[in-house]
């Protein structure tokens, strides 16, 4: 299937702008029709997933296009893909643990109110 900006922009949550940047930062090659609209397809839909996830685990937009390129070199750039993979997997990792510890933080002190506001009201 092939979409129009508008509907990729729809089926990813992106609006047209940041798919336009992502194509100008060369993380994101698009196909043009005869009138030179932006043509998405299935294939673009995946890299868009793939690559949103990872920016989820916070991998900046270097280390996405240094992926990116490597992927294009192919298999001899497996190394160093599982190298930037396990990296950013370690930096994830660290990340949620200090999220986790927050949580526990919050958690603690919504018990402590828990127990408050229960005891002000059999009072």
């Amino acid at each position: 299937m092939v979409y129009k900006i508008h509907e990729f922009s729809k089926m990813t949550g992106l609006t047209p702008y940041t798919l336009r940047f992502y194509e100008k930062e060369g993380l994101l090659t698009v196909k043009r029709d005869q009138n030179n609209i932006r043509i998405y397809d299935d294939r673009n839909k995946e890299w868009i997933d793939f690559f949103l996830h990872l920016k989820k685990t916070g991998m900046t937009i270097e280390d996405l296009k240094q992926y990116l390129i490597w992927w294009y070199e192919g298999d001899s750039t497996n190394k160093n893909r599982l190298d930037l993979l396990q990296k950013q997997k370690k930096i994830a990792l660290e990340e949620m643990k200090e999220i986790q510890q927050g949580i526990d933080v919050l958690n603690h002190k919504i018990e402590i109110y828990k127990q408050r506001v229960a005891k002000n009201n059999e009072n």
